[in-house]
This record gives C-alpha cells, structure tokens and sequence, in this order.
C-alpha cells in the first residue's frame, strides 16, 4: 500500500519538475497527525491561525498573498504509529501542492522526529522548506538527506546534559545519585519526555571522565508516594551529595523536597538539580507555595534546588497572546482552553515557527519568491537571532535551533526561582547572572563532593586511628631504641667495674619517689 502511495507521489514530483510552477502566493501547510493534548491537532492549530493573523496585521502589503492550509489525520497515535502514516498524508499535501501550483508552499508540522524524517524526504522531492516545531532528531541536520528541513526545538535534553555537567565541574562535584521518574511512561503527564531526558543523562554521566561515581534510581512517578521517596533519599544520603531529580510534573518534584527536608537533607549538606522539560500544562508551574501545611517545609527545602531548563517563554509579556488563542480555540475549534492549558510552551513554539517563517516570507517579493526553492529559503534562516515577543531565539548554521540553558535558584527574599547561571551551548560556557555571591543554605558555600568523614560518617575515627599510628609509631621506636641502648651500655659499664648487683634474687628494692618544685624524680635504693 505505501509502496504505492509513494509511486504516484514520485510521478508527480518528477511531472511538477519537468513543467515547474509559475509562482505568485504562499501556501503555508501544517501538517498534523492525532489529537495529543500536548501538541495534537486541537491544541496547535489555534496557535498557527493567531500568529498567521498577527503576521498579515505587521506585514499587509507583503503578505497579502499568504495563506494557511492545513493536511491533518484526527486519532490517537504513538510516534512511531505517526510516523507510519506520513505517506498517506503526503498525498494530501501532494494535492495541495497540484491544487496551488502557482504557490510557493512551506510545510510546518508538530510532529515527532519520526514523523519529519517521514515527512522530510518528501519535502526533499518537491523542494519545499518544512518546518519542524519539536523535532530534535540530529540526523535531521543532515543537509545532504533532508536540505529543505529547519527543527525548531524549544527544549534540547543534549543542552541540559552539558549545562548540569558545567555546574558540576565548576563546584567540584563527581558523585552523583541520579533519580529518574522514567517507569511506565506515558505522555498523559509528560513521563516520555523525563524518560528519554533520563537515558540521555546515564549515557552521557557514564561517559564523562568528570564523573567518579554514579549511582541510578529508577521509579514510577505515577505510583510512587512520600513513603517510597523516603526510602530512595535514604540510600541517596549514603552514597552522594548531589541528586539530580528528573521528575514529571510540579508536584511529584515538590513532595520529594519536602520528603527530603523531613529526612534533613536540604539543611546544606546536599544539592538537588532538577532539569525541567518546557513549561507545558501537564507539568504546572514549579512553585513552593500551595497554600498547604508544608509550604513551610517547602520553602526550606526549595533552597537546596537548583532547576535547569531551557530559556522559558516571558509569559507576562504575550498576556495578550494567549488570550487571542483562547478566543481562537473557542470560537473556532469549539475547544475551551484554561489559563493552564496555556502555560505551554509548546503552545509559544508554535506561533514562534510561524512567525519566523512570516517574517522571513515578508522580505521577499513575488518575483523573488518565484526563483525561490526549499533548500534556499531555508538558508535564510541559518545563523540568524530572530527577536519576538515571547523570547528571542537563534538558528543555528545547521537548521536547528540553538538551545541555550538557564539554571534556577531561590531568592529567599522574594521566594522566587530565579536565573543564576546562564549555560551558552556554542562556546560552551557558564557564567553566573546574579551580581551578588551565589547564596547556599549552608554558611561554609557549595556542598562538598564527599564529606570529611564519609557519607556514612565512619572515616573519621579510622583516619584519627591512622594518624595516631602514624605519629607515635616513629616515637616509640625511638624510645625503645634509646633505652635498649643505654641498658645495653650500662650493662657493660657495671661488668667493667665487677658489679653483681643485678644478679641478686633475695635482695629487696625500695623505690623512693620525691617531689620538688622542679619536677618528678625517681630513685632506686638497696637495703
């Protein structure tokens, strides 16, 4: 059946390359496969409509000619399952492309990598940019394979890896406890991003010579509960001082915080590092305060967290933004969107794409867009920072967004998570934000990788046995010495003088002991 499929979609590549199009419009196509309620159907398209719209607002005259069309299968779908049904939908966008042949087309799709190397090698033979909102697949920046396609990722786990590893090289830390959340993973509560983030992790800790020691826990975030944390901090305690936590959702990472302030682990002598994935819906904003018995506890413990995420959406500045979406779902999707169903930032990626593409699109004229092929509108997007409302981001010289790293710690004034340290991917650095000295729960600084006497508090009375040993040991065989020597002397000084007096048996000692002012002396008498 595909095999077919992909036959007539061949025939009329290689029909359209013979006769070529007269170009005049735009067609923007997404392309989407199922209902995910993270970046399914229902949930993205809204985001498109508003950007597009914004889009012809800014530019009326250069865009007038853009529209938006969309290819989309409804279902539920693994990746994989998608990525199976991308023939079928490039016969629809083969279509559209037959149906708008005087268009330029630019694909955008929300699917997984699977999907847009499907669907990437389709957009090779028509030559037509398509643009990925997630993907993050490396072989994608393959130019050779796929030279039409741009990935624009808002969360890169290969980022997160290297900004954790330059936190631990700048404190010194080579023992770490890694607790991953990654049993039974399913998409409902964004467990699959935390399961791959936690394979990425392992392979990359085991690798790096920085790292002395790793030990890994695995649990079901789902099913887990305080009691099952508790066990897991308490083989921690023994074994590290760093813990990184990649746990899925707010809540689960704030009830192991205060699990391990009850365990007396945030007083100082640990550190917790948690990498976040974007801020979606399912995961809820990180927050201390619930308005609950433990907020206190809570409070306490966040100041012994560090969170690591990618640069997050300035969400106070696209207020607006997300209000138009809504109105947009509602009205036109007939879908009601809550204020937590916008904290998404999936949602963000996706008008982001669009206004990238928009805003590229607005510089050229239809004559330019004529001569226009895939592979170089895509060129226009390398090595370029695009600044939009929600943040700005850059392309980097191989397609794919470049995914920069912030790292998160409590103002205890404010009781804020704030940017402390900024991780720079391309010239791999970390450098702290904060004018003001990094504030740790301890008064003595950082965490130690090992404390003095051993994660179990044992080192100390053998390494004082060892320097007691170690120090008197020369003493007393000085001591020793010397006396052997001088009995050895005197022995030969009474001889000489034909004293007997050591070889009496009956005769009867009397030691007298004086004391003075000047000291202790002794004295051996014969009576």
């Amino acid at each position: 059946m595909y095999r077919l499929l992909n036959c007539v979609v061949w025939l009329h590549l290689a029909i359209s390359s013979i006769f070529g199009y007269d170009r005049r419009g735009v067609s923007i196509v997404t392309v989407i496969v199922g209902d995910n309620p993270v970046y399914g159907y229902f949930i993205q398209s809204p985001d498109y409509d508003v950007a597009l719209a914004r889009a012809l607002r800014t530019f009326p005259t250069t865009l007038s000619q853009v529209k938006r069309l969309s290819v989309y299968k409804p279902g539920t779908y693994s990746c994989p399952e998608a990525a199976a049904l991308m023939p079928i939908l490039a016969m629809e966008v083969d279509q559209l492309i037959r149906d708008n042949p005087r268009d330029f087309t630019v694909l955008i799709t929300p699917g997984c990598s699977l999907e847009v190397i499907a669907l990437g090698d389709f957009a090779r033979e028509w030559d037509v940019p398509l643009m990925a909102v997630i993907a993050i697949d490396l072989s994608l920046t393959d130019t050779q394979r796929f030279p039409t396609v741009l990935t624009f990722p808002s969360s890169d786990q290969s980022s997160l890896v290297r900004a954790t590893l330059a936190l631990f090289e700048r404190y010194s830390w080579s023992t770490v406890s890694l607790l991953c959340g990654d049993v039974n993973p399913s998409g409902a509560d964004n467990t699959l991003f935390y399961a791959t983030t936690c394979s990425g992790f392992i392979n990359a800790l085991e690798q790096s010579s920085q790292i002395d020691a790793l030990n890994v826990f695995h649990f079901d975030a789902r099913t887990a509960d305080n009691e099952g944390y508790e066990n897991m901090l308490k083989t921690v305690g023994m074994q590290s001082r760093v813990v990184l936590l990649l746990v899925p959702t707010a809540r689960r990472l704030r009830d192991i915080m205060v699990t391990a302030d009850t365990l007396n682990m945030t007083k100082g002598d640990y550190i917790f590092i948690a990498p976040r994935s974007p801020a979606v819906f399912v995961e809820g904003a990180l927050q201390w305060r619930f308005n609950v018995t433990s907020d206190d506890q809570a409070f306490a413990a966040f100041q012994s967290l560090i969170t690591v995420s990618n640069p997050l959406p300035q969400w106070k500045m696209i207020t607006a933004l997300m209000d138009e979406i809504r109105s947009q779902s509602q009205l036109v999707y007939n879908r009601t969107l809550t204020m937590e169903d916008s904290v998404n930032g999936l949602t963000v990626s996706a008008v982001e794409v669009m206004s990238s593409v928009t805003e590229v699109l607005s510089q050229f004229s239809s004559r330019q867009l004529k001569a226009m092929t895939g592979t170089d509108f895509r060129k226009h997007f390398l090595n370029r920072t695009f600044e939009l409302e929600s943040r700005s981001f850059f392309i980097g010289p191989k397609g794919m967004r470049v995914c920069d790293v912030d790292l998160y710690k409590m103002n205890v004034t404010n009781g804020e998570m704030e940017v402390v340290w900024e991780y720079k991917l391309i010239s791999d650095t970390l450098r702290q934000t904060s004018r003001q000295n990094v504030i740790w729960r301890s008064r003595n600084g950082p965490p130690l990788n090992r404390p003095v006497c051993g994660f179990r508090g044992d080192r100390c009375i053998g390494s004082l046995e060892k320097s007691v040993v170690t120090t008197v040991a020369p003493i007393l065989t000085v001591l020793v010495s010397f006396i052997f020597g001088a009995g050895i002397f005197w022995f030969f000084h009474q001889r000489t003088k034909g004293s007997v007096w050591w070889l009496l048996e009956e005769m009867r000692l009397i030691s007298a002991v004086t004391h003075s002012n000047l000291g202790t002396f002794q004295s051996v008498q014969r009576s």
